[in-house]
């Protein structure tokens, strides 16, 4: 499994899978590039031995074409996308206004089909590239007060088989990414949103959680998501594309 020397540009790389998945890459001689939207985002870069970063606001316009081109300017053409991003407002759906949905666009998926424009003209004219897009388990299972999530995520889970047949015969493969329970912060903080709404303790939902909702009994770790990408962005998955990798404990095999 390797990815020596591979171009990669990691969205949300500052913090949780982005991390994970950036420190995987390059760790296994990939290139990297990362954006975040705080200024921590440098420190992250340089403690993962990262070639450059930069702080982006996917929500704003434009903010996802121009680190697209940030990462080009410090990389050259990209060979690796992951596409990832932090999570929507969990909230009922009537409690959602109309600004909470545009902001949700431009944070999934019109930040997911800006960086795909702006990096697959160099795959396809390169003759190999790897468009990964990290959704949630949403796109097959639609999860409670996530509605911004399940419907953006469910889009760019749509690019992604859209693009798979168009794309391949350049060398180019797409990947969907669906986890969930995976111990991170966002995870902890929708597990206190669920909370909250059901009126419990959050220690006592995620002992429910555990007993009801994922048949391994555990969290998933970050480095199991960041080891699914790494073998995708290999010459070992060449042959794979267009998949929806569900990574969820069992979650929704019950």
């Amino acid at each position: 499994m390797t990815v020596h020397g591979r171009r990669a540009l990691v969205t949300a790389g500052s913090s949780g899978l982005g991390t994970a998945i950036a420190t995987a890459l390059r760790a296994d001689g990939a290139e990297v590039f990362i954006t975040g939207t705080g200024p921590h985002t440098g420190e992250v870069a340089r403690k993962i031995g990262a070639a450059g970063w930069a702080v982006a606001d996917f929500t704003q316009p434009g903010a996802a074409a121009a680190a697209a081109d940030a990462a080009r300017e410090t990389l050259g053409d990209i060979d690796i996308l992951v596409s990832n991003t932090g999570g929507t407002r969990a909230a009922k759906a009537t409690e959602l206004s109309a600004q909470d949905w545009d902001s949700a666009y431009r944070l999934v998926l019109d930040s997911a089909i800006s960086l795909t424009n702006a990096v697959l003209p160099g795959m396809s004219a390169a003759g190999w590239g790897r468009l990964i897009y990290v959704t949630s388990v949403g796109v097959v299972k639609p999860l409670p007060l996530l509605h911004l999530s399940n419907v953006m995520r469910a889009g760019v889970a749509a690019l992604a088989r859209s693009l798979a047949a168009e794309v391949a015969p350049h060398g180019v493969t797409t990947h969907v990414i669906a986890p969930a329970h995976i111990d991170t912060p966002r995870r902890r903080s929708l597990a206190a949103a669920r909370a909250a709404a059901a009126g419990v303790p959050t220690e006592e939902l995620e002992r429910r959680q555990l007993a009801t909702e994922l048949p391994v009994g555990r969290w998933g770790r970050p480095e199991e998501i960041a080891d699914l990408v790494t073998h995708l962005c290999s010459e070992f998955a060449g042959f794979q594309t267009g998949q929806t990798h569900v990574v969820d404990g069992g979650m929704t095999s019950t």
